[in-house]
């Protein structure tokens, strides 16, 4: 990346990314992948939403980040050549990843959930099937030229047992029951904006969505078959949502941790309780 740093923000906005010239000093705000496809279409969630109160809804998208945040960290930890253990994160592990969101801690560290079990399980399973090399996992990109950001969940080669030899992929993991179009888009946000970011071009990339908990084998891989289409179609999303959104910054609200008062003292006499 150069002389380029990338923050991921978490703000009342949703998720934007800080891109920082080191050399001259300059910081780029840029809206995540995900950020900008919530502007696409999508019937189930829309009827979802529409049927649902304001706190079924809060409720449903804060369980759904931190099952989310949580198998991404504990497949991570697999990448690492850790174990997992079914109740829960350990400290140690936690120190490793270099959390620090006390909530996330907090759910990180209780047992995992039949459906967390299960996800955990399908990796495994696609992993002995795919038999993986990884080049890298969690990796923060960007696109200047384009004005957005993103985290892909891994990059590597996958064994194709018909042709007997290893092809790249960019893979997402989801533990979602359904998938959407929209992820194919994020998927080709992402291979554009690791294009620009390192400076390689890997047109030949593959794009796969890994599903987690789904199937008899308890995973189902789709890979993405008209990558160019879509991208051309995140794209599209993506003036829409500049055009939904024409002012858009991350808006950043820091929470106070701790809350006490002060304790005074009056002259003369008081009555005693």
């Amino acid at each position: 990346m150069n002389n380029k740093t990338i923050t991921l923000m978490e703000t009342e906005s949703g998720h934007w990314y800080d891109i920082g010239d080191t050399e001259v000093g300059e910081h780029h705000f840029l809206p995540s992948s995900t950020n900008i496809l919530d502007c696409y279409p999508n019937k189930g969630l829309d009827f979802w939403r529409e049927t649902s109160s304001p706190e079924e809804i809060r409720k449903a998208q804060e369980d759904g980040i931190a099952q989310g945040s949580k198998m991404h960290k504990c497949i991570e930890l697999q990448l690492l050549g850790q174990k997992v253990l079914g109740n829960g994160i350990t400290e140690a592990q936690i120190l490793a990843l270099g959390i620090v969101d006390k909530k996330l801690i907090r759910y990180l560290k209780e047992p995992l959930t039949k459906r967390e079990e299960e996800a955990l399980v399908g990796f495994e399973n696609f992993w002995e099937e795919f038999k993986p090399v990884t080049v890298g996992s969690e990796i923060m990109v960007y696109s200047l030229k384009h004005g957005y950001a993103g985290t892909l969940d891994w990059i590597g080669y996958l064994y194709n047992k018909k042709k007997k030899k290893y092809e790249l992929f960019i893979i997402d993991w989801k533990i979602s029951k359904s998938l959407n179009r929209s992820y194919d888009l994020q998927l080709a946000s992402y291979w554009k904006a690791f294009e620009e970011t390192y400076k390689k071009k890997i047109g030949g990339a593959r794009l796969g969505i890994l599903q987690l908990g789904k199937n008899k084998c308890l995973y189902s891989f789709k890979e993405v078959k008209d990558k160019k289409s879509a991208w051309k179609m995140f794209l599209t999303t993506k003036e829409i949502w500049h055009d939904s959104h024409p002012n858009a910054r991350p808006k950043v609200t820091n929470r106070r941790e701790e809350f006490s008062i002060n304790q005074y003292k009056k002259k003369g006499k008081s009555i005693k309780i």
